[in-house]
């Protein structure tokens, strides 16, 4: 326990540094930009991207390529070529439907932007920028989770920072920042981090190669935890997609306030719940292939214990201090106090789910240690199901606005939670409880 906490500890340090620079990098656009067209068009088609990284890169990378490597053993190097040949071919073709049609993707993610023509010109545009995002952060999650593998997590919790520089560096370079700068600035920021963490793994050896041939037998322990990972990955981000896809019919400002909300939520996530997830994961992998589910069962007692008490700290922090944080983090600028007052609304909304996905990000490690896949998607499908209903009562029905999302999302975590801690109590997974 003790190396696993020193662990987290680095990784979270590192995380912290990243979440400074992701603020500065907040603060820079929200004093430049303010919650108008420019922003909330940089908000809701980079959470397209944003959205699909988290499944083909770090969260699905990481959770399911590491188990398969410490299985994987004399077969690592061959293994290894076939996931990044398959991950290259992949995304290239993704990558190329986005931008022969552009069109398409803002229409479904961004439904609200069809009655501006104006504003769907400026995000079809802007898409066709930034998608290549995705090759590049996916390709440095591949070489992230090889460094998690052999637990080396401080490069990796520092790639961001690298993210967060570059806008910032941008911002500051450009008399005007037009959505054409911010997307230079995020394609920069994504070959930078992929040559940090190739450089990494170069170090330790290891360089995959393009295969054309494959091996499904070789393959299968891997796809039959990517799967499932995409769940494990992707719902929390797929909910706030799903956020601000509703969030364009709304008012001007509405896909900001939201955006601005959820990264403070994210900065509690990252430093705890995210770390303890991917440090955990590694120990929780060996620990199962010992058989030793008395060991594994002990730990996620003390884990979660701390994580439910950080939450907690969170939740009443971001519920009752919300505002004053807000004002002095982003009231810069355009950003005036009407946009404090309607950010902290969100955040209001948002903050309860502290308290349940701290301690969820730590289940879904674990379902993936003990090979319970099939359990992140049931509650991967729940968590969406229930998010977009929610949604749709809340905005359509009792017309609660932007705080109506966010607290959609945090109802549909609350249901994740619960299922997922009955599912481990009935199975005697969590005996210490």
């Amino acid at each position: 326990m003790n190396n696993f906490w020193k662990s987290t500890f680095g990784f979270s340090f590192f995380t912290f540094i990243s979440r400074v620079f992701g603020y500065l990098r907040d603060l820079t656009l929200a004093a430049f930009l303010g919650a108008g067209q420019i922003y909330d068009i940089f908000v809701v088609i980079f959470r397209i991207p944003n959205v699909f990284r988290s499944f083909f890169g770090e969260g699905a990378m990481a959770q399911s390529l590491v188990p398969s490597i410490i299985e994987a053993k004399e077969n690592i190097n061959n293994f290894l070529n076939q996931i990044f040949s398959l991950l290259l071919f992949s995304l290239l073709i993704f990558v190329g439907l986005a931008e022969v049609f552009p069109k398409l993707f803002v229409s479904l993610f961004a439904p609200g932007f069809i009655y501006d023509e104006e504003k769907f010109l400026n995000a079809t545009n802007f898409l066709r920028i930034v998608f290549p995002y995705i090759l590049l952060i996916s390709l440095t999650a591949f070489f992230g989770a090889i460094q998690n593998s052999r637990k080396i997590f401080q490069f990796v919790a520092a790639t961001p920072i690298f993210f967060n520089l570059s806008l910032i560096c941008f911002a500051f370079s450009f008399a005007e920042l037009s959505l054409k700068v911010l997307g230079i600035s995020i394609l920069t920021a994504g070959f930078i981090q992929l040559i940090l963490n190739f450089s990494v793994v170069a170090y330790f050896g290891i360089f995959p190669k393009l295969t054309f041939t494959f091996d499904r037998e070789i393959l299968n322990s891997f796809f039959n935890k990517f799967i499932p990972a995409i769940f494990a990955a992707g719902v929390y981000q797929l909910n706030v997609l799903v956020d601000t896809i509703f969030a364009s019919f709304l008012i001007t400002g509405s896909p900001t306030w939201l955006y601005l909300s959820e990264r403070l939520i994210q900065f509690p996530l990252g430093l705890f719940g995210v770390a303890v997830a991917l440090v955990s994961l590694p120990n929780l992998t060996e620990l199962f292939i010992q058989k030793d589910m008395k060991q594994i069962s002990s730990h996620s007692f003390k884990i979660l214990r701390v994580l439910f008490l950080m939450g907690f700290g969170c939740f009443l922090g971001a519920y009752f201090l919300g505002d004053y944080i807000i004002e002095i983090l982003f009231k810069r600028g355009e950003f005036s106090s009407f946009d404090v007052g309607m950010t902290f609304l969100a955040l209001q909304g948002y903050a309860i789910s502290l308290i349940f996905l701290l301690p969820q990000k730590y289940f879904n490690s674990l379902f993936f240690a003990i090979s319970k896949t099939n359990m992140v998607v049931y509650t991967g499908l729940l968590s969406l199901f229930a998010n977009l209903i929610l949604n749709y009562y809340f905005i359509f029905t009792i017309d609660l606005g932007h705080f109506g999302l966010a607290l959609a999302t945090s109802i549909s975590s609350i249901i994740v939670f619960f299922v997922s801690l009955y599912w481990l109590l009935s199975r005697k997974i969590l005996l210490a409880f």
